[in-house]
């Protein structure tokens, strides 16, 4: 395959799962902000743009954090990355089906409205249901060949980077709160974990159950050290039997890290 179209489809991937990544971090800390007991201060929402990819972001309320995670160009925002998924799609339309390409066109015009401005939730819905069918159509109606596996490597190394960075910048920032289960709950909520969290885990919310479910699980599809075999497995199948390319290399001593640990020596 050519370098250009391997790179737009591992794109195309990426940015959709950042696109879904950042419209359920923020309806999470939405959320979040309004189930505290206490008024979350601007401190809350500096942080919160830390975790969505703006260090440095001066915005310290509420209003201005979702305009700029949704809207934003001078940093990962909801409506760039859906704009850099397109431009991607675009760019190899005739490798997806049509059906797929379709959707992430309909989505970006979506977008591109302001829709979300009388009410957030619905919109934030509709982003990552939208991206949710993609990914079913990925699966169900693309062939199984280097196309679909580099989509998945772009898709899969996002994810193993959002994960992590989640767990470990929630790990430092509640280190002296280590009993806040509400926060905890937040972070399980932001990789849609929540429920298999509680389906595995007795005792309630704790830190070190977190940091265990979200990186070293591997069975959850959200978690860091399943994400990772998924973008080896990728490059594994790019490879071939005979090959072993230095991405190949690098993605198996990543996937290594979350193997060898354990949650007590993240925390």
């Amino acid at each position: 395959m050519l370098s250009r179209a391997a790179t737009s489809l591992t794109l195309l991937g990426r940015h959709l799962e950042r696109a879904d990544h950042l419209a359920r971090i923020l309806g999470v800390h939405v959320s979040l902000s309004l189930d505290r007991t206490d008024e979350p201060g601007p401190e809350f929402w500096t942080r919160f743009m830390e975790l969505a990819g703006w260090p440095g972001s001066d915005t310290t309320q509420r209003d201005q954090a979702i305009e700029v995670v949704i809207t934003g160009t001078m940093g990962p925002s909801v409506r760039a990355s859906v704009d850099a998924a397109r431009l991607a799609a675009q760019a190899v339309r005739p490798s997806l089906p049509s059906e797929l390409y379709e959707q992430v066109n309909a989505l970006h015009w979506r977008v591109q409205k302001a829709t979300w401005q009388p009410d957030l939730y619905p919109f934030l819905t509709d982003v990552q249901l939208t991206i949710r069918l993609v990914d079913g159509l990925l699966m169900d109606t693309m062939q199984h060949d280097e196309a679909r596996d580099f989509v998945r490597l772009g898709k899969f190394l996002e994810r193993t980077a959002n994960v992590t960075a989640i767990v470990t910048r929630k790990s430092a920032e509640l280190a002296d709160a280590p009993e806040d289960a509400l926060e905890w709950s937040a972070v399980l909520k932001s990789c849609f974990a929540f429920e298999s969290y509680q389906s595995r885990y007795s005792g309630g919310v704790t830190p070190d159950s977190v940091i265990e479910c979200l990186l070293l699980d591997q069975t959850l599809p959200r978690s860091a050290r399943f994400s990772a075999q998924v973008a080896l497995d990728s490059v594994s199948r790019i490879d071939g039997p005979s090959r072993r390319s230095k991405p190949r290399r690098l993605l198996s001593k990543l996937h290594g890290m979350f193997v060898e640990t354990t949650a007590a020596a993240v925390a």
